[in-house]
């Protein structure tokens, strides 16, 4: 599955709208959503255009410095996986409309039911060091562990989070990428 439906309903969209905006037939969207048809590459761009202009919002944090240009991924929106491009857009994102939940990092937790934190990247800079810039989706809507070849083929879960602190923070993976019963790491 695509992230196509996960979008328009992080943004509260109707799909008439996102019809009308990216002039794809409503029926057709619906089609690309539920993975029944796929768009063509003129069409992934047209809504990658289009769900960019969704992610960017107006600066709110003076102290943030706005990107030149936002343009997500059609791996982001294929649930392939995750740019750094794309991490930045959902950073600029939350960072402007919801600055109080924290900022955006990438965690990665103990496999085991403890689900302690093990790590959390929050710097764009050690997210392409750490991760080579890109996080793997599964598009079947699974979630694939990190093997930390640097640390003994280390096993960890990841999760995006908006981070406070370590004992506030905000679970936002499949708010903006689609899973399957990932379970919710939110800790408050």
């Amino acid at each position: 599955m695509n992230n196509l439906l996960t979008l328009r309903s992080l943004f509260q969209l109707s799909r008439e709208a996102v019809a009308e905006q990216t002039k794809i037939a409503a029926d057709t969207l619906n089609d690309f959503e539920q993975g029944t048809q796929e768009p063509t590459f003129a069409q992934w761009q047209t809504l990658a255009e289009f769900y960019s202009d969704q992610y960017h919002v107006a600066k709110t944090q003076p102290a943030m410095v706005e990107p030149i240009h936002f343009r997500l991924s059609v791996d982001y929106l294929m649930n392939i996986g995750m740019t750094m491009t794309d991490l930045i857009a959902i950073k600029w994102y939350f960072a402007n409309l919801r600055p109080e939940l924290g900022t955006l990092g990438v965690a990665l937790f103990n496999p085991n039911d403890s689900h302690d934190m093990e790590r959390l990247t929050t710097s764009m800079p050690d997210v392409l060091e750490d991760f080579a810039g890109y996080l793997l989706l599964n598009h079947d809507g699974t979630l694939n562990q990190f093997i930390d070849e640097r640390n003994e083929d280390h096993v960890s879960d990841w999760r995006l989070l908006l981070y406070k602190d370590e004992n506030n923070y905000v679970d936002i993976t499949d708010i903006v990428s689609y899973f399957v019963d990932l379970p919710d790491f939110t800790k408050f």
